[in-house]
């Protein structure tokens, strides 16, 4: 290499350096990427000097009820989440409520309840928590409710349905709730039906339209039948004589089952519709 070559070298050298030099200066100037801290309001939402009318709209609930749900669920007082955040039983099932009433983001709600989004994430999540293991076995499956109302329950169906479809109590079905996809094992939470990452849930519901049963989360590539068969659900029922055994106000030979729309095994307490195309005359006769 002889001394001009040396010379463009070294030239090069040093205007990359410079470069450098006035690229780090720009990224130590440069505003910070992150976001400012939210501004939130210096205060504590009053709820029970909030008029009914303004608590049903933002809550579903009048204030008296809030206050009875309090007890009824059993919520602590005060409550204190292991984040060390505390708040008034009232005051978490407020956010709790109102986080479920509508849509909205934490960010949206810090300036109705005057606390930071994290702060209300934490408070919601504890309510949430606390619900689903205090009444767990409500949750899976209220038994005790629906014994009590069968026979009206299954005379309600039958009084909507054109055929008279006798002896069903229920509906159960699996529903999809899609999630962001994840950066490892998407392909395990992926339906193909719907064509989303999802978690799927399994759910009864009564001609009242309370949820009288829960079951999941389950990856969202399973089916339902899988969830069917995972949850116990059919055990249960199959073990219970109230689901099996008639009263006076229904035929002897009635059994009480469950209907559901995409299934395509029947069981002992569950029932599907045949489809119409191509149906044998007993297929025929049970779509009736």
């Amino acid at each position: 290499m002889d001394e001009e070559d040396t010379l463009v070298l070294s030239q090069t050298v040093e205007g990359e350096e410079i470069a450098m030099l006035l690229m780090i200066e720009l990224v130590a100037n440069a505003p910070l990427s992150y976001r400012d801290r939210v501004q939130v309001p210096d205060f504590r939402l009053d709820i029970l000097s909030m008029p009914d009318g303004e608590a049903k709209d933002q809550f579903r609930f009048i204030t008296s009820d809030l206050q009875g749900l309090v007890r009824y669920l059993r919520i602590p007082d005060p409550v204190i989440t292991k984040e060390g955040v505390r708040a008034t039983a009232l005051e978490a099932l407020a956010v709790c409520l109102r986080r479920m009433a509508f849509p909205q983001r934490w960010i949206d709600m810090a300036g109705m309840f005057g606390r930071a989004p994290s702060t209300l994430c934490h408070i919601f999540y504890f309510v949430v928590e606390h619900l689903d293991k205090t009444f767990a076995e409500l949750l899976y499956f209220d038994a005790v409710r629906i014994a009590k109302n069968l026979d009206r329950y299954c005379q309600a169906i039958a009084a909507k349905t054109p055929a008279y479809i006798e002896g069903v109590w229920g509906f159960i079905d699996g529903t999809v709730r899609p999630i962001c996809r994840p950066g490892i094992g998407q392909q395990a939470v992926y339906n193909g039906h719907k064509r989303v990452h999802a978690f799927k849930f399994q759910t009864v519901v009564a001609p009242d339209g309370m949820i009288c049963h829960v079951y999941g989360p389950v990856d969202g590539r399973r089916h339902d039948i899988y969830m069917l068969r995972e949850s116990g659900l059919m055990s249960l029922l199959e073990g219970n004589d109230v689901f099996h055994n008639s009263t006076s106000t229904a035929p002897t030979n009635i059994r009480r089952i469950l209907w559901h729309d995409t299934l395509e095994k029947a069981a002992a307490s569950k029932r599907q519709p045949k489809p119409k195309l191509s149906c044998a005359a007993k297929q025929s006769k049970k779509n009736s």
